[in-house]
């Protein structure tokens, strides 16, 4: 199912912000259909994409309208920027060029960007959520490919935009093993490359 269904947290969300901001282009998000798929994480984020200039004004209001969430926000890098105690929800408002919709569907995204990003996130240690809860949501995608119709060409290619191609092979490569549906064998073979130049370099290191 490469569309995906958010919760209604984001729907409100969506909401409120295409009326509060009638002429702003929103993509809205969040973790509610993969946390079931994660062993570790069990908190909602609901992940907001705008234009650049509109990040600040937005972040403000949502942590306005929505009383006691914890909102992260940047233009690229998002940052704490409004905490409350005891938070029910969390906000994570990012810039996007408003005319560029790779990996969305409408107005939310897609599995195949949801993934990328949120590895993109963890990796650069933005938001709390770590490598490992991404990476275990990575596998049970990947071993539950009858619940999650996974578009394998288009993860690799947003992926790629993201620079985290490489490591897309890498993963299927140390994850998979083998030939597995819908993904290019190449990618098996590139993959196992990469992981052998790691291993040389973890000797040169030794």
């Amino acid at each position: 199912m490469t569309k995906l269904e958010f919760s209604e947290e984001a729907k409100k969300t969506l909401n409120f912000l295409e009326k509060a901001y009638p002429q702003a282009d929103f993509v809205v998000w969040d973790l509610a259909p993969l946390i079931p798929q994660m062993h570790y994480w069990r908190k909602n984020m609901v992940f907001v994409e705008c234009d650049p200039i509109a990040v600040e004004p937005v972040a403000e209001s949502l942590s306005g309208k929505f009383k006691g969430a914890v909102v992260y926000a940047g233009a690229r890098k998002p940052r704490l920027e409004f905490k409350q105690p005891e938070s029910t929800l969390t906000f994570v408002v990012v810039g996007r060029d408003a005319k560029v919709k790779l990996g969305v569907d409408g107005k939310h995204a897609k599995i195949e960007k949801c993934l990328v990003d949120l590895l993109y996130y963890a990796r650069n240690e933005y938001l709390p959520i770590t490598l490992f809860d991404v990476l275990d949501l990575w596998r049970s995608v990947f071993e539950s490919r009858d619940s999650f119709d996974l578009h394998f060409n288009e993860f690799y290619r947003y992926a790629s935009r993201r620079y985290l191609g490489w490591f897309v092979s890498v993963f299927v490569a140390a994850v998979l093993k083998k030939e597995h549906p819908g993904v290019d064998s190449r990618h098996l073979a590139q993959g196992k490359k990469n992981l052998e130049l790691v291993k040389l370099v973890e000797n040169l290191e030794s």
